[in-house]
């Protein structure tokens, strides 16, 4: 085991803390009656076996046809609309479920919900700031949890890749419904869909997250075209229309024997629907709908407890603060529940990518987890820091927050330890890159497990130290006090680094390029501020038109085929004389840095960032991109401001590579700008110039950059 490990005799740290706030507005439907026993499972962390003991599913057969005609919002969520086939006899769960947006936790309705059953004569579905399930059975897969129907998966299926719903999508599969309103202006709201996942993290799946993960769905609500159907194949193409442009593509089939469906539209926008159909793909044709041109909506008269309108929409929903890298304490001054990001009304520590997350998961056991006079204590139970959710399994990179890419350290202090059985000792174990109970099941195979203990090997307090010679720039750790264990109680659980965050040291390497074409004045530039996070260069000349690629260019070089480049572009100087589009600078990637004699052979680049232009000048937000025809494509990006933060995507998607813009206003929210793979790269392309340029002509500009990022896309 490639590990140092340290037992000292005490010490006390000093607590750093860091903590966030909040949680969706949150609901059940009500009169759901919930009387579940968990099969045993035979001791351990449990978990469901697949075998007899968990109740039979029947499934629902395709296609689903709905076309929302309940008498009102509330029977639209009851098993008197649309009951589940398994368990019809009792005829007490409903097949659609809110998980948030229509009802209080006590079964009323919210005043302030964001979903609802339009009050025209064609009835549809009115989703904002709302997720609600189709086809999820209650089962004891769900774990121990107080909704199994919400925020449970992947659960205790996870080992075995179950889910429990009543939907077939083992076989080639479509979704598709009519768009009838949107919000007319930008929004950072995205209306999504997943399979097998009740959460708001991607990743809470047994299918994990990625481009072939549980995620099928993710679009700006105000990119959806009202009058048009958005058609979804899995595997296959999303188009936002008909014979529309690509948006997404999934290379494989998502989806079990048993799937459920989750549809959602985040905080801040709304979306309203019509004649949702699920259906297999061989299936297609035979399932005709109305034409969805024709549809309308007086969508804004009719949230049926307040009868108001999306001029009075709901506030967003509350969410955590996102983790901001090592060093890191963890809180322990409240409960577990607001550690775990299950008090809706405390603040939580949230994954960096996704505030609705919780940075701190139960993977089994979360009625034996407590937290008292800020110590942390448990039996039969475990629990992830930093972990998105993905299974871990032998040979696939695991999906963590933290980035144990430079050395780190793990400290805790072990403050009471006693096995159930004296004769029988209890374990104690850490893991790295590992959510389950086999060591094995981790990208470092056996490794993964770096540290385990009895309460024989420890006198206490016992303070455990860990410098783990391994980790990934997306790692997590798992601690798990086992079945025997009759309590364990931790405090001072801290994570640091020990010579340096990773890529303290990395500089930008400065070039002036003339790749095609000519410039009327040569590009000339210099960094005054060369840091790993952060950058300043002053340059003048170059152009980038459609037929000249001449630039400044501060870089480093990655190798990664799927990755997000990521800067805040903080304050701009000399912009003075509106040159035009051909003029830009920001952030770019490039495949390399060779010149070429024809602008057609460039090699694949993009960019984002701005140009000048207007009498007096203003900058403009811009995006551009080579093309595998030999063309420059460009484009603006009319929100993008000075202050905000760009973001270049770009990964494996297929046969293609899709190449994605973002803006952000803070560095969490990301708005897309575009997603295409119109884009000159393919899968084969896995090494990157990445960095910072300008070609602003005739201005003589200063940018500076901060919050500078690359990180690799963990599927």
């Amino acid at each position: 085991m490639n590990t140092k490990l340290k037992l000292l005799s005490s010490l006390i740290i000093a607590s750093s803390v860091v903590v966030g706030c909040g949680s969706e507005p949150d609901s059940s439907a009500p009169d759901i009656i919930i009387d579940i026993e968990v099969p045993d499972t035979g001791g351990g962390d449990g978990g469901g076996d697949g075998g007899s003991d968990l109740p039979e599913i029947t499934n629902t057969d395709l296609p689903i046809i709905e076309d929302f005609g309940a008498n009102d919002t509330q029977g639209f969520f009851s098993a008197d609309y649309r009951a589940l086939a398994s368990d019809a006899e009792e005829d007490e769960d409903a097949f659609f479920y809110s998980m948030a947006g229509v009802f209080m936790d006590d079964g009323s309705v919210d005043v302030e919900g964001g979903n609802w059953i339009t009050a025209d004569p064609d009835q549809k579905m009115r989703l904002g700031d709302a997720r609600f399930t189709i086809a999820q059975t209650v089962s004891p897969l769900a774990g121990d949890v107080a909704d199994p129907r919400k925020n449970s998966t992947p659960g205790d299926g996870i080992d075995e890749g179950l889910s429990w719903g009543e939907l077939d999508l083992s076989r080639d599969y479509k979704i598709s419904f009519c768009v009838v309103a949107r919000p007319d202006t930008a929004s950072s709201s995205d209306f999504q869909i997943y399979v097998d996942n009740n959460t708001t993290g991607e990743a809470n799946s047994i299918h994990g997250g990625g481009n072939v993960g549980s995620r099928i769905f993710n679009q700006p609500v105000n990119t959806l075209v009202p009058g048009q159907r958005v058609e979804i194949n899995i595997p296959g193409n999303t188009t936002l229309q008909k014979g529309g442009e690509l948006v997404g593509s999934k290379p494989e089939l998502v989806g079990t024997e048993n799937s459920f469906i989750s549809m959602r539209v985040s905080s801040g926008g709304w979306t309203v629907f019509d004649d949702l159909v699920i259906e297999y793909q061989d299936d297609v044709g035979n399932n005709p709908q109305p034409d969805c041109s024709t549809k309308d909506s007086n969508y804004k008269l009719v949230n049926p407890a307040t009868g108001g309108d999306d001029n009075n929409a709901p506030e967003p929903e509350i969410e955590g603060i996102p983790f901001g890298g090592l060093p890191l304490t963890v809180d322990l001054s409240s409960d577990a529940d607001t550690l775990f990001g299950e008090n809706d009304e405390a603040e939580f520590l949230s994954i960096s990518t996704d505030r609705t997350d919780p940075f701190y998961k139960v993977t089994s056991g979360s009625s034996r987890i407590t937290i008292e006079n800020n110590a942390l204590s448990l039996n039969n139970a475990r629990f992830t820091i930093g972990d998105k959710g993905t299974p871990t399994a032998e040979g696939v990179a695991p999906s963590g927050d933290m980035d144990f890419s430079a050395p780190y350290r793990i400290r805790m202090t072990v403050t009471d330890f006693t096995s159930a059985d004296p004769a029988d000792p209890g374990k104690f174990q850490v893991y790295i890159d590992n959510n389950t109970t086999s060591s094995g099941n981790s990208l470092h195979g056996g490794d993964s497990k770096v540290s385990e203990l009895t309460p024989e090997d420890i006198i206490l307090p016992y303070e455990l130290v860990l410098e783990p010679e391994f980790g990934t720039a997306n790692s997590f750790i798992q601690i798990r006090a086992d079945s025997r264990v009759g309590n364990l109680t931790l405090e001072n659980i801290t994570f640091e680094y020990l010579d340096g965050a990773p890529g303290s040291d990395a500089e930008w390497t400065p070039s002036t390029l003339n790749m095609a074409g000519e410039s009327d004045i040569a590009p000339s530039g210099e960094l005054t501020e060369n840091e790993a996070f952060s950058a300043t260069l002053t340059a003048t000349g170059g152009n980038m038109s459609s037929s000249n690629h001449n630039l400044f260019f501060a870089h480093q070089m990655v190798e990664m085929s799927d990755f997000m480049f990521t800067a805040q572009i903080t304050d701009v100087q000399g912009a003075n004389v509106g040159a035009g589009n051909a003029y830009r600078f920001g952030i770019m990637i490039m495949e390399n840095l060779d010149p070429v004699s024809e602008f057609a052979d460039l090699p694949g680049w993009a960019d984002a960032g701005f140009y000048v232009d207007g009498e007096p000048a203003q900058l403009v937000g811009s995006r551009a991109q080579m093309k595998p025809s030999g063309s420059r494509s460009r484009s603006d990006i009319g929100e993008l401001e000075v202050g905000d933060y760009v973001r270049i995507e770009i990964y494996d998607d297929g046969d293609v590579k899709r190449l994605k813009r973002y803006y952000s206003k803070d560095g969490i929210d990301f708005v897309q700008a575009n997603s295409t793979s119109d884009f000159k790269a393919t899968p084969d392309s896995d090494s990157w110039y990445v960095g910072l340029y300008a070609a602003p002509g005739e201005n003589n500009i200063t940018v500076s950059f901060d919050n500078i990022s690359i990180e690799e896309i963990v599927e």
